[in-house]
């Protein structure tokens, strides 16, 4: 080949391939978007907090809209659905969609990923001491990756006066150290310390992030489950407390305005401290998949994009903070 047509040729076929290969933002950047049909869009799971991120994942990527609802069961709740009414699928791609769209809470999107019934989990935390322990029983690796930010906050009754809390004094509380609200600032009254259920997401944080090994307390009476609990138990109980992601309280619990988060250490959740990292207790979201998943598959590319800047900008979307912190 002549040099001259060469050194011109190569070039201009690089740049076509490029061009090709990614088209480019309103910014500039790189969309790198990722297209699916519903046939190839994996199964996944997720946690309840999560709920909203993976439908409008899903909605993103199989070019479907969706809406934000009410359910009707837990009054003033908010989740995601895919707007079917406007999405022109048929009625067997409607009923594909919809098994592949699961939300079995933190625990139970572990173990549906260990025992390979889903492909790919997006949860409210990594893997719990209990589901490590299940994963080796089984012989099961997976692999997870953070995908954006959240934060661990706690609630109380908006006729309580307390409004801060130091960490020491949450450990005090939940240690049963601390038992009448007058020891931190408040009401002479007794302090009703709600607890979650063993290896709910909030648990889990709770005993690894916010007591750090510190024994909690063990009053049966005071478990609470499911992520609605919380809130129904403080509704009812104007000296109780509580804690829930602040994902939850703040978009999908958003008309449940008897509940108030306390500042910890003197600082409030909130996007800018959780973005900033100034909140004690900031959490991240991840996705996770077993290691031995195939390379090529669907659920392996959906895992890799979320942490793209596309993938990113659909994790904002969603209410949560981008690991960019923007």
């Amino acid at each position: 080949m002549d040099k001259k047509v060469f050194y011109y040729f190569v070039p201009c076929l690089m740049a076509i391939l490029s061009f090709s290969c990614s088209s480019k933002n309103d910014d500039g950047h790189a969309a790198d978007n990722l297209e699916l049909t519903v046939d190839e869009f994996p199964v996944i799971d997720c946690s309840t907090s999560t709920q909203p991120l993976c439908t409008i994942l899903a909605a993103k990527t199989l070019g479907l809209p969706y809406e934000w609802w009410n359910n009707a069961v837990l009054d003033g709740v908010w989740y995601v659905r895919i707007a079917y009414d406007d999405a022109r699928l048929t009625e067997p791609e409607k009923k594909a969609l919809e098994q592949k769209l699961n939300c079995s809470t933190t625990h139970g999107s572990y173990v549906n990923l260990i025992d390979g019934k889903v492909e790919l989990i997006i949860a409210s935390r990594s893997q719990s001491r209990d589901e490590k322990k299940y994963a080796g029983e089984k012989g099961v690796e997976l692999m997870e990756r953070p995908i954006g930010r959240d934060a661990f906050v706690f609630i109380v009754n908006g006729k309580n006066s307390v409004r801060n809390l130091s960490v020491s004094q949450i450990q005090g509380i939940y240690t049963g150290d601390i038992r009448n609200w007058k020891e931190v600032g408040g009401a002479d009254a007794a302090i009703s310390p709600y607890i979650r259920n063993a290896n709910s997401g909030s648990q889990e944080k709770m005993e690894t992030m916010v007591m750090a090994g510190l024994t909690m307390i063990d009053w049966p009476e005071m478990t609470v489950g499911g992520m609605g609990g919380p809130f129904y138990a403080i509704m009812n109980n104007v000296n109780g407390i509580g804690y829930t992601p602040y994902y939850y309280f703040s978009i999908m619990a958003r008309e449940w305005t008897y509940a108030k988060t306390t500042a910890v250490n003197g600082v409030m959740p909130g996007k800018s401290s959780i973005s900033s990292g100034t909140y004690p207790y900031v959490s991240e979201i991840v996705a996770a998949v077993r290691a031995d998943i195939d390379k090529s598959s669907a659920a392996y590319r959906l895992f890799n994009y979320l942490t793209t800047e596309s993938g990113q900008a659909i994790v904002e979307e969603s209410g949560y903070v981008p690991l960019s912190g923007r």
